[in-house]
């Protein structure tokens, strides 16, 4: 049987069923000492803003929770905000429109048509971010969330902009897809959303781009300022939420 919890009454909580009877759990005194031994285990020694850093700058969660020594499970709610942010960069980087012979075109669209399995990355080196192709660490580039000005890092990346300016010329497709083996960059985190799996390719992140553009004006409305639901051990010891301290989304 599947219980919904549904809100805490005095020294119980409240679930239903999915035909809708309501059942009532006692918290005890065991049930509260398991959580607080459950919470201390997972929280010693973890600082939200460590996580969020290490996560900008390129690190897995994996690499995280073991550099913490702690389980995966204990530094993912600080990891969900930062992992949103990393996506909302490499969307407005994608979407940045930039000069292609007489016309514009964006971002993203100037990669897949010279590399269409590119799996683009995005992380934060030295306050600057960076959009990565994870397995060709020479087509990188810097980017400027406020000023959406991109700036290219690699051989390779400058090369392709080169080919943009001019695409009368005839750069080899060598050329474009070399590899600089000297090119010191930390390993992007993949931003690729759950439901596409690791490693979506640049024209698959494009095409999303397009089709999104159409029902722009039939959007739900914004859910902004609606209070976040508490966590259980809130819920269960009475505490407050512990906020994480994420950077500003364009700084």
């Amino acid at each position: 049987m599947e219980l919904k919890f549904v809100t805490r009454e005095s020294d119980y909580l409240v679930f239903e069923t999915q035909q809708g009877d309501r059942l009532r759990a006692l918290i005890d005194d065991g049930l509260r000492e398991a959580i607080r031994k459950e919470q201390a285990n997972f929280s010693s020694g973890v600082s939200p803003r460590e996580v969020q850093s290490a996560l900008r700058s390129g690190k897995s969660l994996e690499e995280i929770a073991a550099d913490l020594g702690v389980p995966e499970r204990a530094i993912e709610p600080f990891a969900a905000p930062i992992l949103d942010e990393l996506r909302y960069i490499l969307d407005a980087a994608l979407k940045t429109t930039l000069p292609s012979g007489n016309q514009m075109v964006s971002f993203g669209e100037l990669v897949a048509q010279s590399f269409p399995t590119a799996q683009l990355k995005v992380y934060k080196n030295l306050d600057r971010w960076i959009v990565e192709d994870l397995e060709n660490p020479s087509l990188s580039w810097f980017f400027d969330p406020k000023t959406r000005h991109i700036e290219p890092l690699g051989d390779a990346a400058k090369t392709l902009l080169r080919a943009s300016r001019n695409p009368e010329t005839n750069i080899p497709a060598s050329a474009l897809r070399s590899v600089s083996s000297e090119q010191n960059v930390h390993k992007p985190v993949d931003v690729s959303a759950p439901e596409e799996g690791p490693g979506a390719s640049i024209h698959d992140l494009v095409q999303q781009l397009r089709e999104r553009k159409a029902p722009e004006q039939t959007k739900p409305a914004s859910a902004k300022g609606r209070a976040a639901l508490p966590s259980w051990d809130e819920i269960v010891l009475g505490t407050g939420m512990l906020e994480p301290n994420p950077d500003e989304r364009d700084s």
